[in-house]
């Protein structure tokens, strides 16, 4: 029992650091940004590199997410739930509702 408490424990602080410490990363040659581990970021020649704390800088600077990665399109927790939900809704209306 203490053990998965203490998994627990370290797991929650694990995570609130990554979303403290986000970071997102775009190129000057092209409009998206993602996550600095996406298979695209990484092409990213550092001459290039772009780097944003928040994604509502990158969208402030003009860069859209990446459709591979799926950035978030707001830290606010609230506003991402949203978007995935619009997304799901959206991919069953092309299935025709099934």
């Amino acid at each position: 029992m203490k053990k998965a408490f203490a998994l627990v424990l370290v797991s929650v602080f694990f995570l609130a650091s990554l979303a403290f410490s986000a970071e997102y990363w775009a190129s000057k040659n092209s409009n998206k940004y993602h996550y600095p581990n996406c298979r695209y970021a990484q092409k990213i020649k550092p001459s290039n590199l772009v780097k944003f704390n928040s994604p509502e800088q990158a969208i402030k600077a003009g860069y859209v997410p990446c459709k591979v990665c799926k950035p978030p399109i707001s830290s606010k927790v609230e506003d991402n739930e949203t978007r995935h939900i619009h997304v799901a809704n959206t991919q069953m209306e092309r299935r025709g509702g099934q």
